[in-house]
């Protein structure tokens, strides 16, 4: 019995050394590009920094000027990006659903093809999509000009481009097309045996979509807002590009803490409040998610 047990324990260790090895890759990734970087981040923020030179003077002046700077402007900032990202999350499913649900349940043939159509859009720089889209809202654009040219208005309109509206759409038009992918394999997966013995009970296709479609499809639902919340909560360059002053994110504060105003200290306390938020919006969806669910939508 003795020998037998150490068989087993010597089986159990080469077992345990080879999933060990089988994930050193990942962990190293882990560790060395986001472990390492946010660490640094989180120490950076502590210090201070004068004439473009880092002073590791420990303390809290960056996130105190973090929540007392004009009456608390950043911590508004965040809370407003936030409402922002969640609206633009809301806006990109609204649209994406009805495609995804479409080519799921009405299209018979090529519906791959369909997907590799609707994701269209990232074929091309998001970059001159944006300044595509500033061509036909600018003041000078293409819509205004048409509308002129019809009669429909004399001079060209202000606001359609360069604040957080401009914002809003660009980030649910550019997004919409990506979150289609998941929410059509979730539709996929739906058993349609289950439709037809719903409906053989007597049930119409709003109580068929809202009883059964719209529960089975949520794994996909929650991944699109994972996708969609967390990457527009932290967006600069869509707002730098096309929001104006009144479509500043919190984001750009950040970048414009590095880069303009050369205070990488004051830049990392700004990014912290943005870490923390993420990590837990993560946390939360991927519990609700689970794991397993996430990378299969992906």
């Amino acid at each position: 019995m003795s020998i037998l047990k150490k068989i087993v324990s010597l089986v159990r260790k080469r077992e345990g050394l080879t999933v060990a090895f089988q994930l050193s890759p990942a962990v190293f990734w882990i560790v060395f590009f986001l472990l390492i970087p946010l660490g640094i981040l989180l120490i950076y923020s502590f210090w201070n920094m004068r004439a473009g030179m880092l002073i590791p003077e420990w303390g809290f002046h960056n996130y105190i000027a973090l929540f007392t700077t004009r009456e608390g402007m950043y911590i508004k900032l965040l809370l407003r990006s936030l409402g922002i990202a969640v609206l633009i999350t809301v806006g990109a499913i609204a649209i994406a659903y009805p495609v995804a649900y479409f080519i799921s349940f009405r299209v018979e043939r090529y519906k791959y093809s369909w997907i590799l159509l609707m994701m269209g859009p990232y074929l091309v720089s998001w970059v001159i999509l944006i300044l595509g889209w500033r061509l036909t809202l600018g003041y000078t654009g293409l819509l205004n000009y048409f509308a002129q040219a019809v009669g429909l208005i004399q001079e060209p309109m202000r606001g359609m481009w360069g604040n957080w509206g401009t914002v809003v759409f660009l980030l649910i038009v550019g997004w919409a097309p990506f979150i289609i992918l998941p929410l059509f394999v979730s539709l996929e997966k739906i058993d349609r045996s289950v439709l037809e013995a719903a409906a053989d009970l007597g049930a119409n296709s709003v109580k068929r979509f809202l009883k059964i479609t719209l529960p089975l499809s949520s794994p996909g639902l929650l991944v699109a807002t994972f996708l969609v919340l967390i990457p527009s909560f932290g967006e600069f360059v869509t707002p730098t590009l096309a929001g104006g002053a009144s479509g500043t994110m919190y984001g750009m504060a950040v970048e414009y803490a590095f880069t303009g105003m050369l205070q990488w200290p004051f830049g990392s306390a700004l990014a912290v409040p943005l870490m923390i938020v993420t990590l837990i919006t993560a946390t939360m969806l991927i519990r609700a998610i689970g794991l397993q669910k996430l990378m299969e939508s992906l």
